[in-house]
Formats: C-alpha cells, sequence, structure tokens
C-alpha cells in the first residue's frame, strides 16, 4: 500500500489566492487577459494593434486593471517595452504594405535592342504593270 503524503504549503497558495477572487474580479482578470492575448497572440493584426493601444494609452486600462484586483500601473510598467516592441513590428509591417515595399516583384531591366532596319527582299513576288492583264 502506499502511504498518503501530505502536500507541500506552497502547492495551493496559488490556488487560495484565486478562490478567494469575486465573480465580477475574475471577469475582469479574463477581461485583461483576452487584452493580453489579443495584442500578443492574434493574428488579426487590426485587433492586435486596437489591444496595443488600449493597453498602451487607453484611459480606462488602470480602471479595468483595479477591477480585477490588479495594480495597473505595475502592469502596464511590466508590460510596456514589450507592448512597444510589438507595436513597432506591426506599424513597420503596415508601413512596407502602404509604401509598396517587399510586395512588388522587381523585374531586371530588360537588355536594350538595337534598332536594325531590315530590308526586305520582294524579288519573289510577280511584276505587275499596266498593260498586264490576267486572263
Amino acid at each position: 500500500m502506499a502511504k498518503h503524503r501530505a502536500p507541500f504549503l506552497n502547492n495551493e497558495v496559488i490556488s487560495l489566492t484565486e478562490n478567494n477572487k469575486t465573480p465580477e474580479q475574475k471577469l475582469w482578470i479574463a477581461v485583461l487577459a483576452k487584452a493580453f492575448d489579443d495584442a500578443f497572440k492574434s493574428s488579426d493584426e487590426g485587433a492586435a494593434l486596437d489591444a496595443l493601444r488600449w493597453i498602451r494609452h487607453g484611459t480606462d486600462f488602470n480602471y479595468v486593471c483595479h477591477l480585477a484586483g490588479r495594480d495597473g500601473h505595475y502592469v502596464k510598467s511590466r508590460m510596456l517595452d514589450e507592448v512597444i516592441q510589438r507595436e513597432a513590428t506591426l506599424l513597420q509591417k503596415h508601413m512596407h504594405i502602404k509604401n509598396a515595399r517587399n510586395n512588388v516583384i522587381c523585374l531586371p531591366p530588360r537588355p536594350k535592342r538595337k534598332k536594325t532596319f531590315i530590308k526586305k527582299d520582294y524579288k519573289w513576288l510577280p511584276k505587275y504593270s499596266h498593260t498586264y492583264v490576267d486572263r
């Protein structure tokens, strides 16, 4: 038979702190998680830019963090470098597309041909005159 082993004290710390959250706080934590998920993992670049701008410049970001039980200034200071870097890469990609760089295939210029006049030979044609009548 196996002996029962008591869990360590630190094993339950995370579950205890998350179990004490109200349903409203869990809702706002989910809102923050969705915003960061859209900002960093979304393939839709428009949604990613909107989420990044909300995290960086949103007037209600600190309020949502407060409702989630988090410190908005701390969250923003920890994530600001990553937010700026992701926003810069997305905007740079849009700028390349807007300036039509990296999406156009540049063909090498065609070599210039010399213009030569080709004298045509019409000796093989029958010669007709005014007096010639075909009967």
